[in-house]
């Protein structure tokens, strides 16, 4: 795997933060969306994310706008609770 390129990241809780990188592995290019844990002043991946081809990430963005359409949907109450 090459050196990757950090394209984004947010803080997840105190101790987690959320790291979108740009990477080639094996050959092909991927982007990574993975929680990263603090290793005294380093920050190193865990196991938990996610990688993905190119052709994949729309179908990312997809499943992420429909979170967060239910998420706004259930917060609003507009919808009964079962």
């Amino acid at each position: 795997m090459t050196k990757e390129k950090v394209l984004h990241e947010f803080q997840k809780n105190v101790e987690e933060k959320v790291v979108t990188s740009f990477s080639i592995y094996k050959g092909k290019k991927v982007v990574s969306v993975r929680v990263h844990y603090q290793d005294g002043d380093t920050w190193k991946p865990t196991m938990k994310g996610l990688t993905l081809r190119r052709e994949m990430i729309p179908d990312l963005k997809e499943a992420v706008d429909i979170a967060d359409a239910e998420y706004q949907k259930e917060s609003s109450g507009s919808e009964e609770k079962e």
